[in-house]
């Protein structure tokens, strides 16, 4: 699916909520707006859920920081991209604008449409019933993969051809993948307890000894910590999709055992030998308590036989950013986009003024705390979309965090650091932060 120089991506996402389905949907937009395109989160509300219209965007997505619309220009130039949640709108309310339908879970495809038809059930004369997605011949729409478990649902539904787009694990358990301290690692079995309780609940009954650690009402960084501290992460749930906790479980140093429900069933989606998942049909739990025991003993052994499971999802950025360039025939990328990290004052503005006419570089981030979290406007700074951006000329520049802006840099949004005339301290706040390759910082004189 070519793009145009003018064309738009709309990318349709539920407002207001976060969860691993909407993060992709925000990884993707990301990489589109880094190789250079022009796309909008395209926020709407799905059946029985809240849209708060001032800010759509949910916290733990604002770092992100995607522009979006309520409304999209249906021009055959554009494309919108709808989760399989969300085929009712992006199929059937567009009538000129490419389409792409990118399934991230089979499951919840089908939960949608219950809730639809369950809504329609209180009030069945007051309006129609949408549209919905039921693999009729649809000879225009892109469909996409994120699983294997997916592809096969497809298939099996007279889908032919099926790109395969799949989204990477957040920075949090990327970057820290490769800093796994296997001292502090101790006989620890973490656990999700929303998912597949009824045989978790077994296992406890039946090892009351070991140290069984649920993940519940955490921050992302306490579940790291957690998941670095354990040995085994355990989960016998209904796998929708590549579910994110065994990834980072994975990525943090854990041997992850499974059931064999949904995308668990297959060994693409959850490629760890055939010893560490047990059908939960016929397993009795002492066998799954005997494997655990099995991997405190000989750690190890037990760790090095899940490596290829660990590789995949460490090459998993740079596969996505490769399936999408590919996806929209993207050769041609933009010169690198830079950030300015001395705050909001004189240096960083004569760099922007400097920068804005350089062919070689593109100005696109301020780094300034306390300007980045207060809300204002006047001459110098525009507030749009709950964002800061300063004014220099006729172009706008915007206004980050510094954590903010240590995320955009893992995720390549951010590729050079630029400074004007550094002493000595912003030279080592500078590494101490970000700690980028020397390559990717920028000195410039006045």
């Amino acid at each position: 699916m070519r793009l145009y120089p003018d064309s738009k991506v709309y990318i349709l996402c539920p407002a207001n909520v976060g969860t691993g389905g909407t993060e992709s949907l925000h990884q993707l937009a990301l990489q589109l707006i880094t190789f250079g395109v022009e796309t909008y989160m395209l926020y709407a509300v799905r059946v029985g859920e809240h849209f708060d219209v001032e800010n759509p965007v949910d916290d733990a997505l604002k770092k992100y920081h995607v522009p979006y619309a309520f409304e999209l220009d249906d021009s055959p130039r554009n494309v919108v991209i709808a989760p399989e949640t969300m085929n009712n709108i992006g199929l059937y309310a567009v009538r000129k604008c490419r389409r792409v339908l990118w399934w991230m879970s089979v499951d919840n495809y089908f939960e949608n449409i219950i809730k639809i038809v369950r809504e329609h059930a209180k009030a069945p004369l007051a309006a129609p019933l949408p549209k919905i997605f039921f693999f009729e011949k649809i000879v225009d729409v892109e469909q996409w993969g994120q699983s294997e478990y997916v592809r096969q649902f497809l298939r099996l539904n007279g889908v032919k051809k099926i790109r395969t787009v799949e989204t990477h694990m957040s920075q949090i358990f990327l970057g820290r993948a490769a800093q796994i301290d296997f001292d502090v690692k101790k006989n620890i079995v973490a656990y999700n307890p929303r998912k597949g309780f009824d045989v978790t609940e077994r296992l406890i009954d039946s090892a009351r000894d070991i140290d069984w650690r649920p993940i519940e009402g955490m921050t992302p960084v306490q579940v790291w910590k957690l998941l670095a501290s354990a040995k085994v992460y355990i989960d016998f749930g209904h796998f929708p999709g590549r579910e994110r906790l065994p990834r980072e479980a994975a990525l943090s140093g854990c041997v992850v055992i499974t059931g064999r429900r949904g995308a668990a069933a297959n060994d693409v989606d959850i490629n760890i030998p055939a010893e560490f998942k047990f059908d939960e049909r016929t397993t009795n739990p002492s066998q799954v308590v005997d494997k655990i025991r099995e991997v405190f003993e000989d750690f190890g052994r037990a760790f090095d036989k899940q490596r290829a499971f660990r590789e995949h999802e460490l090459a998993a950025q740079e596969n996505f950013a490769a399936a999408v360039a590919e996806a929209f025939e993207i050769k041609k990328f933009p010169p690198p986009s830079v950030a300015f990290v001395q705050g909001v004052g004189e240096k960083s503005f004569l760099l922007a003024q400097t920068l804005f006419h350089s062919q070689d570089y593109k100005p696109a981030f301020i780094v300034d705390d306390v300007l980045a979290a207060t809300k204002i406007s006047d001459a110098l700074i525009l507030h749009e979309q709950d964002r800061n951006y300063l004014r220099v000329g006729d172009n706008v520049i915007e206004i980050i965090s510094r954590d903010d802006a240590q995320f955009l840099y893992l995720e390549g949004r951010i590729k050079k650091f630029a400074l004007l005339e550094p002493d000595d301290t912003e030279l080592a706040a500078l590494n101490e932060i970000y700690a980028p390759r020397d390559e990717d910082i920028l000195i410039f004189e006045r």
